[in-house]
């Protein structure tokens, strides 16, 4: 898979930023967003979570604990106000990791854990959203208003991406695009989603009507 490059990253961004102020237009804007509206993602029954992501788990538990509430109160309020924080971490992390496989970084299959941001640095989808998130809570976002997602796209297979719970809406950061996007938007059948304040407990995802 190749991401999409552009050759006036300016232009992009506004054009990207445009297209999701477009999107959340007429959403609330407030922090009690009513998460019933369609802007959102709807969980269903648990499932159990993804076998690569158990095992990172077992080996980094930070990575799949609940949200701290004392970690996180330097947090932004709402997200909305932070569409370029977002649009920047997905473009950045997006340019600097060459999508690989696991087998070819690894030397096996489904080893989860964020791709990091030096020189060379390699992983693929599940890699990437991780990399996303740890970037974006260190940047100052509430975990609890992020959580990987899996889809399914006939030629593509399980996807893994990060998904950021804005007070507009559920919005996308997709290794496969540098465009943020709304989870409705995307060209995926949901297959299920890790919950925001309890990263380990997994959920099946109401497909958007």
């Amino acid at each position: 898979m190749t991401l999409r490059q552009t050759s006036t990253p300016r232009r992009a961004l506004l054009r990207s930023l445009a297209v999701i102020t477009a999107l959340l237009a007429g959403c609330p804007t407030t922090v009690g967003a009513d998460i019933t509206s369609s802007s959102f993602i709807s969980f269903r029954q648990q499932i159990e979570p993804p076998r690569g992501f158990s095992a990172m788990c077992q080996h980094k538990p930070a990575l799949c604990g609940p949200a701290d509430p004392l970690g996180q109160a330097e947090a932004h309020v709402g997200l909305v106000d932070n569409l370029h924080l977002l649009d920047h971490v997905n473009r950045t992390v997006n340019r600097v990791v060459r999508q690989a496989d696991d087998w070819r970084v690894y030397g096996q299959n489904e080893v989860w854990t964020p791709a990091g941001l030096k020189r060379g640095a390699r992983g693929d989808c599940e890699d990437i959203a991780l990399e996303k998130r740890q970037q974006l809570i260190h940047a100052g976002v509430p975990a609890d208003n992020l959580f990987l997602a899996v889809g399914y796209a006939r030629r593509l297979g399980l996807h893994v991406v990060l998904v950021a719970r804005t007070s507009g809406g559920d919005l996308v950061l997709d290794s496969r695009s540098n465009e943020l996007r709304s989870w409705r938007s995307v060209p995926y059948s949901w297959i299920g989603a890790q919950s925001g304040q309890d990263p380990a407990q997994w959920y099946a995802i109401r497909q958007p009507a």
